[in-house]
């Protein structure tokens, strides 16, 4: 999630060869005249080091003390030669008195790319856990972190990850870059970085997940691939609101994908300001439901007909967007059936001068005109992405600093200037092939996609859309499943949600691994 606000995200949406997901910075312009030029940056040695911090801690979970051990520290990732290129920030919680060979491990992290790991570290995951309001709203200053009942430490060991470039972790020099950044670079080093965990902490035999959100479907979808082949098999992958297949999220002409994919999430955004009749659905699941059937059976085929649609046709589609997304008609048909996520934000409560959040369409902001523009005196941002950003950035340097003691003169970095990235062989993104060829060699392997309904970043049809074209024979299908939560992207900021995610994944590993609860 940028925090430029909505003008940069839809900027950044329209070029799919950008990323699309969680907080991404923006593209660096060509060095100019007083630039460091290329030769010298890379004689420039960047800080790289964190002092590694062991601190043990407690927490009362359902009534009983859990203690645990939390570690910060860094893996180093080193070249052929020996050198060390690039150090990963991890902060590692681990069970007391718990036998490795039995404990699960989760290895975890955000998306971007561009995003370290304080989104899932300090919303969902770890022990302690950003203050927000129940509903995921904007809580009043200032924040202190506070204890997290719905972590998964009671079914799993945890460890988050910084990506390059974000958080502690580093690179050593600037000309090493375009070794992290990019698709593949990024699963690479990823995956020398669990290898690297894997041996420093003796933990060959645990069983291991992954979970990754936002742009982290395409780094865990690829990840669990690039273990596989490095001879390390992953017993499962939660995707939290993930994306292996950018295709279904950046529009271009001819590529109707991400209009299937947004429609059913928009319409329960609608539905949830009053602009879809509450009487004819009762609940938000029953009408994304129907929207889903009605956008694979009849808009979508409508969509692939193009120029060639029937006028009586279009009609009747302009018809039925009006009524699911709320929208009139003849703003339907003048977007040629096509409503942008961008476009909806703004119009959907126009007349209230409001725009809802691209991350959580629960959530609004004020426009100083009802034109939806920033206008001379501001607004017009993502109130989304605004509601978490102050506590979550305050939370965790705090949290680092004071609960964790660790020591270091480098600035955390929530996002990282990862540009130019590297999509890999396409126009884009995709690691959707790499998890359906180890879904079909690993009969053993599972995947929970989690999706919260209200997400207008990374949507749930979206996600159904990849899944539909992985190849998967009905028995491989079978071992992909579904958990749908009334909240947005960061699901987790939602009290409910947070605590039916817990749920879900402590099930998941469950049912995965064949043990009871």
């Amino acid at each position: 999630m940028g925090r430029k606000g909505l003008l940069f995200v839809v900027l950044l949406l329209s070029m799919p060869t950008q990323s699309f997901c969680q907080r991404t910075p923006p593209q660096r312009p060509p060095a100019g005249p007083s630039e460091v030029r290329p030769t010298e940056a890379a004689a420039r040695e960047i800080p790289m080091e964190v002092a590694p911090s062991i601190t043990r801690h407690t927490i009362t979970l359902h009534g009983q003390p859990l203690a645990y051990t939390a570690s910060a520290a860094q893996i180093p990732l080193r070249n052929d030669t020996g050198d060390v290129e690039c150090r990963m920030f991890y902060v590692a919680y681990t069970k007391d008195a718990a036998a490795p060979e039995s404990r699960p491990v989760t290895f975890a992290f955000n998306g971007g790319p561009g995003s370290a790991s304080l989104y899932v570290h300090m919303g969902a995951l770890g022990p302690k856990r950003a203050p927000m309001n129940d509903d995921g709203s904007l809580p009043r200053p200032p924040y202190v972190a506070v204890d997290n009942e719905e972590t998964w430490l009671d079914f799993t060991d945890i460890v988050c990850i910084d990506a390059p470039g974000t958080g502690y972790s580093r690179i050593a020099r600037p000309d090493l870059n375009s070794k992290y950044f990019g698709v593949t670079q990024d699963i690479t080093a990823f995956t020398q970085f669990v290898l690297g965990w894997l041996k420093e902490h003796k933990r060959w035999r645990s069983p291991i997940f992954i979970a990754g959100e936002s742009y982290g479907g395409i780094r865990g979808s690829g990840l669990c691939s690039s273990l596989f082949d490095a001879g390390v098999a992953v017993s499962g992958f939660v995707s939290i609101s993930g994306v292996s297949n950018s295709l279904t999220l950046g529009a271009m002409r001819g590529n109707d994908a991400p209009y299937i994919g947004f429609l059913p999430s928009m319409a329960a955004c609608a539905w949830y300001h009053n602009k879809v009749s509450h009487a004819k659905y009762k609940d938000v699941a029953g009408l994304v439901s129907e929207a889903m059937r009605w956008t694979d059976t009849v808009y979508g085929p409508a969509l692939e007909l193009g120029d060639t649609l029937p006028d009586a046709q279009k009609q009747k589609i302009a018809e039925q967007l009006s009524a699911y997304l709320g929208l009139s008609k003849k703003y339907c048909l003048g977007s040629n059936l096509r409503i942008s996520a961008f476009a909806f934000f703004r119009e959907l409560l126009r007349e209230s001068a409001l725009t809802i959040g691209r991350y959580d369409g629960r959530l609004v902001g004020k426009n100083e005109t009802a034109e939806g523009g920033p206008g001379p005196g501001g607004g017009g941002g993502d109130p989304s992405d605004e509601a978490v950003t102050p506590p979550f950035i305050t939370t965790v340097n705090d949290y680092l600093e004071e609960d964790l003691k660790v020591k270091t003169d480098l600035t955390y970095m929530p996002t990282g200037n990862v540009r130019p990235w590297t999509e890999g062989d396409g126009r884009y993104s995709e690691t959707s092939s790499a998890l359906s060829r180890l879904l079909l060699r690993n009969q053993n392997f599972r995947v929970l996609y989690c999706c919260g309904y209200y997400d207008l970043a990374c949507p749930l049809n979206a996600t159904h859309f990849t899944v539909n074209h992985m190849g998967l024979d009905p028995t491989t299908r079978s071992h992909v499943t579904f958990a749908y939560y009334p909240a947005g992207h960061m699901m987790y900021i939602e009290k409910g949600s947070r605590k039916k995610l817990h749920d879900d994944v402590a099930s998941f590993v469950s049912n995965t691994l064949g043990t009871s609860q």
